[in-house]
């Protein structure tokens, strides 16, 4: 172990070295959040089978478990917005990952000490939880890992996306050690990018992969996976505490969502007005569409002498105004994403409790696993054969083409999900265990393969094609893209609370049963799922109606080909050597002269 620390102290102590001057300042801070990145792969199956963990050792009802799971699952992407607007206004990116460690691990050691000390409870424990720290530590767990997601990607992977390479840059000599290559100053630094991004990734796989382990061999410890995580990110948020001294200060700035509100109550209070006079000066150049014409009046200038306008919410500009119409504009289209988190709910909850009533020696997190093999094939895949030829015929539709098939993808995952659970429960019913909550199925669990490789790949689909429809046709789209996704997302995981307690009151009414039973085995999911079949085929249609009549002329661009968001400022300039040394490094050699600037 003691090896192993001085290893990691030799890398991290060589990166900030001031002899490795061919890495940037921005990519040597990303070491420091190595640590938490390593543990937000720790947790990527703790969340995820947290329905085991209720109806396991909890031993609480099908309904109650899938209630909590979607609730905590909805609220913490739906939070992720109000997140965003926080650090924005008022914390940064900095602080805000202090804060969300801090509250990620509280909450996971209260959910440690709330786990009943045998294996499980005698009875259903529901009403026991009050009197445990499960209610508290499951809040702090929602609060702060909303509140870790936005921060912790900003300082890690955003800090390694490489800037389009400007075409005049010209080939010159980069020392090595006793290497020189001959590259383009532009090139080496998107390759350096690359290595640091392959270092985030090996670590965020490497605590994925430790995850599985865990799983894989203790599944049932779930004191032990959730003080494991909270350990895990307690240490990551000490190391990140090591490079805090070396960020500049905070750079606060508006957020769209603010700016709509902005423009919306100005427009509100000016409702009177004409647009065509009294523009406000630096907008003279500027022209406002006629599209949404009654927001035109809030770039109104009411009184040139009064220069508090703006502090009073009465006056904007009008790039604020034709940023809140294309936020305005793509809410009909945002309406039609929330089935897609209604049915990715179904893999967290349903999927979870059907694999464990199943006979077989595959894991529950081998076939998480294979969700996202999938996810990331059909993705990949999408874009070397789909994606260029739909760009070179019509550019504008490749985002909804996208999305559209990824919506199609849902209604094969909740069909096949509903034929499998019919030949589970007549397998049952064959052998009389129909009554048995605890009974396993004696079919294999590879009968789930299927559905769990659709769900995969609608996430592939229609999951990327959003965040990339945001982040063309929304403002400021490099950071509330996946903001926006995510908050949709779990919108549709909140509303697929109230679906199936429609489903149930249904049933209730209808066949005087309810097909939600106390367990997985005395319920019927096969028909849950032909109604989450009918929800999605429902959508498919008024996704294309929408779609069709979006107009796709207002894309704003590609996030990729943005600006790199800054940690620190850095210069290049040229010096010429006055020391003596070979003659063959004057005007070659480039010195990055490192400067505070504001981070957020």
């Amino acid at each position: 172990m003691g090896t192993w620390i001085w290893i990691w102290i030799c890398i991290c102590g060589g990166f900030l070295s001031p002899k490795w001057k061919w890495f940037r300042w921005p990519e040597r801070l990303v070491i420091f959040t190595f640590g938490l990145v390593f543990s937000k792969g720790l947790m990527t199956l703790v969340l995820q089978n947290l329905s085991s963990f209720l109806t396991d050792s909890l031993n609480l009802k099908l309904k109650e478990a899938i209630t909590i799971v979607n609730l905590q699952e909805g609220l913490r992407n739906m939070l992720q917005i109000c997140v965003a607007l926080c650090i924005d206004a008022y914390l940064g990116y900095r602080w805000m990952l202090i804060l969300s460690s801090l509250l990620y691990s509280a909450g996971l050691f209260l959910l440690a000490l709330s786990v009943p000390g045998g294996e499980r409870c005698p009875s259903n424990c529901f009403k026991e939880l009050k009197h445990t720290s499960f209610w508290e530590g499951l809040t702090l767990v929602i609060v702060g890992g909303a509140a870790q997601v936005i921060p912790l990607y900003a300082l890690s992977f955003e800090q390694t996306r490489v800037a389009k390479i400007p075409e005049d840059y010209e080939p010159a000599r980069v020392q090595v050690g006793c290497f020189r290559f001959r590259v383009k100053i532009g090139g080496w630094r998107n390759f350096l990018q690359k290595v640091i991004r392959w270092l985030l990734f090996l670590f965020l796989i490497t605590g994925a992969l430790t995850s599985v382990y865990g799983f894989f061999f203790y599944y049932d410890k779930w004191q032990q996976h959730f003080f494991q995580s909270a350990v895990a990110i307690i240490i990551g948020l000490l190391w990140f505490l090591c490079g805090f001294p070396f960020y500049g200060p905070r750079r606060l700035q508006r957020s769209p969502l603010s700016i709509m509100l902005h423009t919306l109550i100005a427009a509100w209070q000016k409702r009177h007005l004409k647009y065509q006079i009294n523009l406000d000066e630096e907008d003279q150049n500027h022209s406002l569409t006629d599209h949404l014409e009654l927001l035109n009046s809030a770039a109104v200038k009411e009184s040139p002498a009064d220069d508090n306008l703006r502090r009073r919410w009465r006056l904007c500009t009008v790039t604020e105004v034709q940023q809140t119409k294309l936020l305005l504009d793509i809410i009909p289209m945002s309406a039609t994403f929330i089935v897609y988190g209604m049915v990715k709910s179904l893999g967290n909850t349903f999927f979870i409790e059907q694999a464990d009533r199943m006979h077989g020696s595959i894991s529950v997190v081998v076939l998480q696993l294979i969700q996202f093999i999938s996810k990331s094939a059909v993705n990949e895949g999408y874009k070397m054969v789909f994606e260029k030829r739909i760009q070179r015929i019509k550019r504008r539709y490749s985002d909804g083409v996208k999305i559209g098939i990824g919506m199609l993808t849902s209604i094969l995952c909740c069909a096949v999900a509903s034929q499998v659970e019919s030949k589970r429960l007549k397998a049952l019913k064959k052998k009389g265990l129909l009554d048995n909550p605890e009974a396993e199925a004696p079919m294999s669990a590879y009968w789930l393969l299927l559905q769990f490789i659709f769900l995969g790949a609608m996430e592939g689909l229609a999951g990327d094609g959003i965040v990339n429809f945001f982040g063309h046709y929304a403002p400021d789209s490099r950071r509330y893209a996946p903001v926006f996704t995510s908050s949709l997302s779990g919108f549709g995981t909140i509303l697929s609370i109230g679906f199936i307690a429609i489903i149930d009151y249904y049933s209730r009414f209808r066949y005087k049963e309810s097909w939600i039973g106390e367990s997985v085995n005395e319920s019927r999911l096969d028909l849950i799922y032909r109604a989450y079949v009918m929800l999605a085929v429902l959508n498919c249609f008024i996704y294309a109606y929408v779609a069709s009549s979006y107009s796709y002329d207002n894309i704003i661009g590609r996030p990729e080909n943005e600006q790199e968001i800054p940690v620190l400022e850095v210069k290049q300039q040229q010096e010429e050597e006055k020391a003596a040394g070979d003659p063959q490094n004057k005007q070659e050699q480039e010195e990055y002269q490192l400067q505070r600037m504001s981070v957020r």
